[in-house]
């Protein structure tokens, strides 16, 4: 769904699923969370991981880093191996463009691409890289926001004020996942330029992006995506056909006492 098995070729292995389905057990009060609950990794909003000298993710990634690129500026007549790589990486990058980490994708090629102007002898601007999610999102919170949602979903028989509810309650999980994820990626994305800056060992250009760029999301992922931000924006689905009913009640109402039935 976020494409998460061939984005840790270029960012690390994203751990914040690991630890959150750790905390997530229900307790004996039936509560999602205990109250006051601060997980390990997971207190509120997502946990920076350790440095980059402890974090074994990096020393995974950062060689597949220097492969790709160095398969992806191949040009010209190139042995078949390689050509092959490259189309691999290619796919790869198309694969991830159908997920909802596409956004994820272009922050992190963006990142990379800045990183290689540095490098550059003569002054190039940068590009404005910025992916949208919560920063300051509480887990606990959202989880409780999920739960009381369900549970008015569970109550719920009106068919279509159930469909819209599922909706709400699929965006907001959406929502929760999508912003420990980003805030994951954005505590990993220094330390792979430290390494690079560092290194003077280039990760990305412009050509690992544009790859990636020809391919449109499908409707399922279009849609998943739109109730995502949705339940980013506050946007509920279930509020608006209620207000939509309420709006047609009181237009209905409303023609009725101006045109009063004839006994």
């Amino acid at each position: 769904m976020f494409g998460l098995h061939r984005l840790r070729n270029y960012i690390g292995k994203i751990t914040f699923f690991a630890r959150f389905f750790q905390v997530i057990e229900p307790d004996p009060s039936g509560d999602v969370l205990p109250v006051g609950a601060t997980e390990d990794g997971l207190p509120g909003s997502y946990q920076q991981a350790d440095s980059a000298q402890s974090d074994p993710r990096l020393e995974v990634v950062l060689p597949l880093l220097h492969r790709r690129y160095q398969t992806l500026r191949a040009v010209g007549d190139v042995p078949p191996q390689l050509a092959d790589d490259k189309q691999k990486v290619e796919y790869e990058l198309r694969s991830i463009s159908q997920t909802l980490g596409a956004d994820l994708l272009h922050h992190i090629m963006t990142t990379f691409e800045n990183a290689c102007y540095q490098c550059l002898p003569w002054p190039r601007s940068r590009q404005a890289s910025h992916v949208y999610y919560d920063r300051q999102f509480n887990t606990p919170s959202m989880i409780q926001e999920i739960r009381a949602l369900q549970l008015k979903l569970d109550a719920t028989k009106d068919e279509d004020e159930r469909r819209a509810l599922e909706e709400d309650v699929t965006g907001k999980i959406l929502w929760l996942f999508w912003c420990g994820i980003c805030a994951e990626v954005d505590g990993l994305l220094p330390k792979v330029m430290d390494y690079v800056r560092r290194e003077g060992n280039p990760v990305g250009s412009s050509d690992m992006w544009r790859s990636a760029t020809c391919t449109d999301p499908e409707d399922n992922q279009a849609h998943l995506r739109r109730i995502m931000f949705d339940a980013g924006a506050g946007t509920s689905k279930h509020q608006l056909l209620l207000a939509a009913r309420a709006a047609e009640q009181a237009k209905w109402s409303a023609q009725t006492s101006q045109h009063p039935s004839h006994q």
